[in-house]
Order: C-alpha cells, then sequence, then structure tokens
C-alpha cells in the first residue's frame, strides 16, 4: 500500500502515524468513495440519501464492507523491520525463527589435557552395564499347544480343532535382536516477537548486555522426555507504538464497515415485517428504537461505535518488543532388529525380552560387547549417524540397549500336512504366517 494511501487512512502526512483523529479519517467519505454532497446536474441525488431499494443497498453495503476488508487485509501483521532494536549477538534476529547451533567447544589446553587423562584413568565408564545373555527358554509342547489357542480363541472364524488334535514333531529356538540407540538432544531458537504493553518497568538493553542464546541457564525437567520451553532473552524488550492500529488503539468493524450500525435482519431494512392483511402491515419492533432509523440496527460487535479495541495491542496503543529464545529437548531414536524367521519387526519390538546390554552415558560408543556381528555393525552405524545428523542440536545424553527376544519355530502335522506357528516373547504371543492355520474360515458365517 503506497504512502498516500497510508496518510489518509491515519489521518496526516509526514509522519508514520499523523496526528489526526484515525476513526474519523476511516469514516469518511474519502476512503468508502462517496461524496460529500451527492448532486446530480444541480439536483439532488435520491441514491446518496437512502432511497436506494433493497437490493441496491444491500449491494452498496456489501461492496463498502468487501473495501474496509480488503483495506485492513493489507495492513501489516508483524511490526516493520525498523522497530527491531539492534541487540549485540542477536543482530541476524528477525521476527522469523532463526536456529542457533551450540557454540564449538574450544580444545583443551595442555594443562587441561594432563588434568583430563588423571581423571579418566581414575573414572570407570559412566553407567555401562553388561548383562549376561539369558539361556536358552524352556517352552514345552504343553506351552505351545495354549499359546496357540489362546490365539485363535482370539480371532473371528477360527476354529480351536486344529490346535487341539495337532501333533507338535518338532520346536526350535532361534531368537531375535532388538537394538535401540536413544540421543537426548537440545535444540535452540530465537526470534523477535512482541505483546501488547499496558504499562509497567521494560526490560530495555540500557539494563545491560543481553547474554547469548547458549549461556543462558534452562535445563530440562527430565532427561529422555520431550519438553518446549520458551523464555525472554533479558535486556532486549522495546516498547512501540502498535503496528496493526497504527497506534490509535482501535481497528473499524467489519461487521457494520464503520458506520455503527447494520441492516435489521428481521425487516431487512424494511421497517416492515410482513403484509398483515387486512389489519396492514405491522411495523418491525426490533428496529423502531434504533438511534440510526428504522430498517436498521446498532451493530453488536462494537456496540454502535464504528471500531473495536486492536487485538494486536488491546487497545492500549503501544507494544513490547523482545527477543524470545525457544528451547526445544526432544530423544531421537534409532533401532535395528536381528531376526532369522521372517517375521513382522513390529512384533519383537512391541513384546518383552532380555536386556544382554546396557549403557548411558553423555556420549556412548559402538556397542562392541555383545556377540553378534550384525547389531555391532548396525550400533556403529547408528551412533555415528547421531552425531553427524544433529549438529544445529547439543546432545545432552545417550543410551543404548540390546534386548534378546525368544523366538520359538513349533512345527506341527494335522490331517497328514505339516504346518508350523511362532510363540515369541516372554507374553508367549503367537504368530501364524499367512494361510498356514487349517481351520482359519468357517463355512456360511455372515458378518454383520
Amino acid at each position: 500500500m503506497g504512502n498516500d494511501k497510508w496518510d489518509v487512512m491515519t489521518g496526516g502526512v509526514g509522519g508514520v502515524y499523523g496526528n489526526g483523529d484515525f476513526l474519523s479519517t476511516l469514516n469518511n467519505d474519502s476512503l468508502f468513495g462517496t461524496k460529500s454532497k451527492a448532486k446530480t446536474n444541480g439536483k439532488l441525488d435520491p441514491l446518496a440519501f437512502g432511497t436506494l431499494d433493497g437490493e441496491d443497498e444491500e449491494k452498496k453495503s456489501e461492496e463498502e464492507k468487501e473495501e474496509i476488508e480488503s483495506d485492513v487485509d493489507d495492513w501489516p501483521t508483524a511490526p516493520p523491520v525498523d522497530y527491531l532494536e539492534r541487540v549485540q549477538g542477536y543482530e541476524m534476529v528477525s521476527f522469523d525463527t532463526v536456529s542457533v547451533p551450540p557454540p564449538v567447544p574450544l580444545p583443551p589446553s595442555d594443562d587441561e589435557e594432563g588434568e583430563g587423562e588423571k581423571k579418566e584413568k581414575k573414572e570407570e565408564p559412566v553407567n555401562k552395564v553388561v548383562l549376561t545373555p539369558e539361556s536358552i527358554p524352556s517352552l514345552t509342547q504343553v506351552q505351545a499347544r495354549e499359546a496357540l489357542l489362546t490365539h485363535v480363541s482370539n480371532k473371528c472364524c477360527y476354529g480351536s480343532g486344529t490346535a487341539k488334535q495337532m501333533g507338535i514333531t518338532n520346536m526350535d529356538y532361534v531368537p531375535a535382536f532388538h537394538y535401540e540407540l536413544q540421543t537426548f538432544i537440545e535444540k535452540r531458537e530465537t526470534s523477535w516477537t512482541y505483546a501488547p504493553h499496558k504499562g509497567g518497568d521494560v526490560d530495555s538493553p540500557a539494563r545491560g548486555p543481553a547474554p547469548l542464546p547458549w549461556d543462558i541457564e534452562e535445563n530440562p525437567s527430565q532427561m529422555f522426555k520431550d519438553e518446549v520451553r520458551v523464555v525472554t532473552v533479558p535486556h532486549t524488550g522495546v516498547v512501540k507504538a502498535c503496528h496493526k492500529c497504527r497506534g490509535t488503539g482501535g481497528m473499524v468493524c467489519r461487521d457494520c464497515s464503520g458506520k455503527g450500525w447494520v441492516r435489521c435482519l428481521h425487516c431487512h431494512g424494511d421497517v416492515y415485517l410482513s403484509d398483515g392483511g387486512s389489519l396492514g402491515r405491522e411495523r418491525c419492533y426490533y428496529c423502531q428504537h434504533s438511534k440510526h432509523g428504522h430498517g436498521q440496527q446498532d451493530c453488536s460487535k462494537c456496540q454502535a461505535k464504528g471500531k473495536v479495541s486492536c487485538a494486536t495491542c488491546e487497545g492500549s496503543c503501544h507494544i513490547r518488543c523482545y527477543i524470545q529464545l525457544s528451547i526445544t529437548w526432544r530423544v531421537v531414536t534409532a533401532e535395528h532388529i536381528v531376526e532369522k524367521l521372517n517375521m513382522p519387526e513390529d512384533l519383537i519390538r512391541d513384546v518383552s525380552g532380555q536386556v544382554a546390554f546396557e549403557e548411558d552415558g553423555e556420549r556412548v560408543a559402538p556397542v562392541d560387547a555383545f556377540n553378534d556381528e550384525i547389531i555391532k555393525m548396525a550400533s556403529s552405524q547408528l551412533v555415528t549417524n547421531h552425531a553427524a545428523n544433529y549438529l544445529d542440536n547439543r546432545i545432552l545424553r545417550q543410551r543404548h540397549q540390546v534386548r534378546i527376544v525368544p523366538v520359538t519355530k513349533v512345527m506341527y502335522e494335522w490331517k497328514g500336512r505339516g504346518k508350523d506357528f511362532y510363540v515369541y516373547g516372554y507374553e508367549n504371543k503367537v504368530h501364524l504366517p499367512r494361510s498356514s492355520y487349517p481351520q482359519s474360515c468357517c463355512w456360511g458365517c455372515a458378518i454383520m
């Protein structure tokens, strides 16, 4: 929107806000596109004095409303760039959120390296726990049959005859391994923001230098728990005139386009409700006491004032701009499952198992104490990926573990045919391969 139009709308020229009455300017004839003296060839124009018929008046009212809404929508939603104060260390911050990478740690000096080596020799690895893998679980044929009976009883249209009559021929124990790495990271973002200012002290840059984003002491309430916290950067506050209402505290009411009245919804501006037959037309009693005249009702949104309180400054005419620090703590999880029986990985993930390896520390090294080469390779790759993929975050802590999930393949015969199923987890859950259960449908059933 050009400067000339702003000057007309704000009631002044030569300043950003002007000295005129903003409401009266918005209500004047130049904004609504009407002439103060409605004449046509020296005669009064009846259309300018409310003698329009209903459709023309409604059309004109809608046009005025659309014009007001168009003008208001063109007003800035965020303060202008010149509202931003120059704060040392935050020169590149704007009203858009900017991620701030953590500072690169300085290399330790020779004296610090010597002291660090002495400490490492004295200290043991942080919370490192290695457990002996569990021995092969003794799943009996009775337990396998009971597990299958429980499984088919929860399936619609599955018969239990096979589970009762089958002959178990062999049971093979082939455990699955579930490796999981969790990295607890912290991310910090800054941006200018604003809020209504209704008086009171302001923590401005005059009170001292603002601390840098990573110098502000904020700790998570709990480790390995997602959390978001928003804090105000000290010594960055500044008070400005509201950019939305141009410091007036009010906005043109959209419902009535600043007129203070709307057409009566009951008589539609016709003054009379309906044709009363022999008794004559009944006068509308909804709008008969309106100070704007019959056929019109006071606007309920603005209380017939023509303007409403500015939502940005809440009518205070001023806003307080300050730098906001947003801190996000979250857990990033990666996993790898080693499963040799072609079972869905989701099944292994969701059941209990024996924790064979566990480690917790500021940084963890790839697993080397577990006797499985695939797990070792997966751990090395995932730990490396976490260190490389979150450079704009600070890694606070890591933990990883390896679980051994018991899986037993049960082979059986039923009516001369060989079939199999799997019992997995300490809950003895059952997995039936697709179309592997002979009685998986009962003929003639109808599911409503």
